[in-house]
């Protein structure tokens, strides 16, 4: 993992055992009813895991579908399609979008499974609110059936 920044190196197996978590910490809870916690876990990083290393330049859309697992793209809606502000599906375009480091207003410390429950803990920006719906729409994607926030 040599090279990988902190945050992907937390992404992917945890914070270091001497690290002090940071006291702002939020806690995400995902419900995982009828997917195990851990594969709801393993789909989150397959997504995040790309996106948190930040290419540069930024990926356009169709980039991003190249990059980033089908399952995921084929559960994003079309933009070309959108034609309401009340929304089931993000597109990628949007979601990519707040995962931007400019726009991304948190970073990932930990997860653990707990039973049917997926609990990610988040350090905040500082850059207002968290703003966590792209999130939310991954665990739900990822096989969450219910994703609680702060």
């Amino acid at each position: 993992m040599a090279g990988l920044i902190p945050e992907q190196r937390r992404l992917e197996s945890g914070p270091a055992t001497d690290a002090q978590a940071p006291l702002d910490l939020v806690t995400v809870t995902a419900d995982c009813a009828e997917t195990p916690a851990a594969a709801v876990l393993e789909q989150v990083r397959a997504v995040l895991g790309p996106v948190i290393a930040a290419p540069d330049p930024w990926p356009s859309p169709d980039g991003w579908r190249e990059i980033l697992p089908r399952w995921f793209t084929d559960a994003c809606s079309d933009d070309e399609r959108v034609t309401t502000c009340v929304l089931d599906k993000w597109s990628l375009r949007a979601w990519v979008w707040w995962f931007q480091p400019s726009q991304r207003r948190w970073h990932w410390w930990d997860a653990r499974v707990d039973g049917s429950q997926l609990r990610i803990r988040l350090v905040p920006t500082g850059a207002g609110s968290l703003l966590l719906g792209s999130l939310e729409f991954l665990l739900k994607v990822a096989g969450a059936t219910r994703v609680d926030t702060p």
